[in-house]
């Protein structure tokens, strides 16, 4: 009798044991895994990397760099493909469809001409490949493991932006191990870390999460009522239209597809305002020098292309080059003029990025943090509801037990007086029971077209602003401005809100060609950096120096 011969793919996955799959409610080998929660969400739940016929997952066996390649595209639904010409190994071979869809996309990069589909693929190759299909490209190569010397030049960025973000958290012992196989656990992990929820069909979804949230589903997706503590992500796979009904999203919306995104509030669907400048943005450090040239003496500051007049009264910004200097990644004022402290502001994002969402204010506090800025809550860019942070009451606790000085501050997206009032009412009743030693910020901020506050007059934001400063004095604790240049020069009549102090935001790096804030105006606490790290917190934080008169 002679052997039966399989199909090509189907004997190339029986023999690599990645084709047949048990969707049982439990692996036989993944009770008490570190990893075991993300296994069952992504395998049981998501199906995106799945188990074995016999019942086990196999959480640290390691995988090739074709079934990797299969992982990301059921994660993300690439669309093009380049053509079967472009690899000399991957002809006919089982995940010659999914590594061409990478390589279009820019990748799944080879090696000489070679796709090496069959290699155990690594962790520096894994990282850096999940890093360029999400477009993640960090300004940094730092890398802060024993073995960063080891990480390829290739993968450095990415693997020290992934890290810098929290999505790597699998190497607490310090070593990050670039040559070593990944495991299957170990890609759940990055995964999960990465993505809270995964939306893969058109039925409405409503749940909130808490973090980002991917849909990949084809036919598009509706999103209603609900609040994401992320960013929100379209995979390259979504076509149809994607629509979000009072959906707040805390982070950015990455549409990596052609899709529609709708957005409706209250039964109406946005429509941007024409003719208002949008938000820069804050991070590049500005055009200024230290002797403010871009002044005209008629009493202007040109500001991305137009005029902004000077307002009398308000005490002129006198940081210049020469003040600052970088130890580690943290800017220290070098000056004579100010008494500095150093402080850090923090969200939901840092909990999450720590072990067991908790931060660690004691570390914070050894590691010479004087002050933080908790977030409180925030009313969402798009739907406008009121939420709360996840983890406010937590970290101003710890913090203000720690001894650090502690204020709070809420994402504002005013639109009327009553709102402002809204929003400070919500800040006060969030503090009952907790004592906070700092101020109370009004972060209103207006990036582009898809936020609420978008066309809104200066007369109108800055009527909300002290409304907001009003409110919260009256309640016994001290007001404070975040505004970026585009609001204070746009937005905001300074003069009408002098008497509270500026948190003011400009992020720099060791690039930087001027360390010191381009604004124009004196500021009380400079946002210096968006990427510090601080003991006691995972992954990135932002950095602030508060000057002392």
């Amino acid at each position: 009798m002679g052997h039966m011969q399989l199909p090509k793919r189907l004997l190339a996955a029986v023999l690599a044991g990645a084709l047949t799959f048990t969707q049982a409610a439990a692996f036989l080998d993944t009770s008490g895994h570190w990893a075991e929660d993300a296994i069952s969400k992504w395998s049981e739940e998501y199906g995106i990397i799945n188990g074995y016929d016999d019942g086990t997952f196999r959480p640290d066996q390691s995988i090739t760099r074709g079934a990797f390649a299969g992982i990301l595209d059921r994660f993300l639904k690439f669309q093009t493909a380049s053509p079967a010409s472009t690899f000399s190994d991957t002809p006919g071979t089982y995940w010659e469809t999914e590594i061409l869809k990478l390589h279009a996309s820019g990748v799944y990069l080879g090696n000489n001409g070679m796709a090496l589909p069959s290699d155990t693929i690594t962790r520096q190759q894994a990282v850096a490949m999940i890093a360029r299909s999400f477009q993640i490209e960090g300004d940094t190569t730092t890398l802060t493991y024993a073995d960063g010397d080891q990480v390829a030049d290739y993968a450095r960025g990415y693997v020290a932006e992934m890290t810098r973000r929290g999505y790597i958290t699998d190497s607490a012992d310090g070593y990050f191990r670039p040559t070593d196989p990944i495991t299957r656990a170990e890609i759940v992990s990055i995964l999960n870390n990465m993505v809270d929820v995964l939306v893969q069909s058109a039925t409405p979804y409503s749940k909130d999460t808490n973090g980002s949230l991917l849909i990949n589903s084809s036919s598009g997706a509706t999103l209603e009522h609900m609040n994401i503590n992320g960013d929100l992500i379209l995979a390259p796979g979504v076509q149809g239209t994607v629509s979000l009904e009072n959906v707040t999203i805390e982070g950015d919306v990455r549409n990596f597809s052609g899709a529609n995104i709708t957005v409706v509030n209250g039964g109406e669907e946005d429509t941007a305002e024409p003719g208002v400048p949008e938000e820069p943005d804050d991070g590049g450090s500005s055009s200024s020098s230290g002797n403010y040239p871009w002044v005209d003496p008629y009493g202007y500051v040109s500001y991305n292309g137009y005029q902004v007049p000077l307002y009398d009264g308000m005490d002129r910004n006198s940081l210049s080059q020469g003040d600052f200097a970088w130890d580690g990644d943290r800017l220290t004022y070098v000056g004579g003029e100010y008494e500095t402290r150093f402080g850090i502001d923090v969200s939901a994002y840092q909990n999450r990025a720590s072990e067991n969402n908790t931060i660690d204010w004691e570390a914070v506090a050894a590691d010479g943090v004087d002050f933080a800025m908790v977030r409180v809550g925030l009313r969402g860019y798009s739907s406008g509801s009121l939420v709360s942070d996840a983890f406010y009451a937590k970290n101003i606790d710890g913090a203000m037990a720690a001894g650090i000085e502690t204020g709070v501050y809420i994402f504002s997206q005013a639109i009327t007086v009553e709102e402002a009032v809204e929003e400070a009412d919500y800040v006060i009743s969030l503090l009952e029971g907790h004592e906070i030693s700092g101020p109370v910020a009004y972060d209103w901020e207006m990036h582009d077209s898809t936020y609420r506050v978008y066309g809104i007059s200066p007369e109108v934001a800055t009527a909300c602003a002290l409304a907001f400063c009003k409110r919260i004095e009256e309640a016994g604790y001290q007001p404070m401005i975040y505004t970026s240049q585009y609001v204070a020069y746009n937005k905001f009549n300074l003069p009408q809100l002098a008497d509270y102090p500026i948190w003011y935001p400009e992020y720099k790096s060791a690039s930087s060609e001027k360390l010191y804030p381009g604004f124009y105006y004196q500021m009380d606490i400079w946002q210096f950096s968006s990427s510090c790290t601080i003991d006691g917190i995972g992954g990135r934080v932002d950095a602030n120096i508060q000057f002392l008169r």
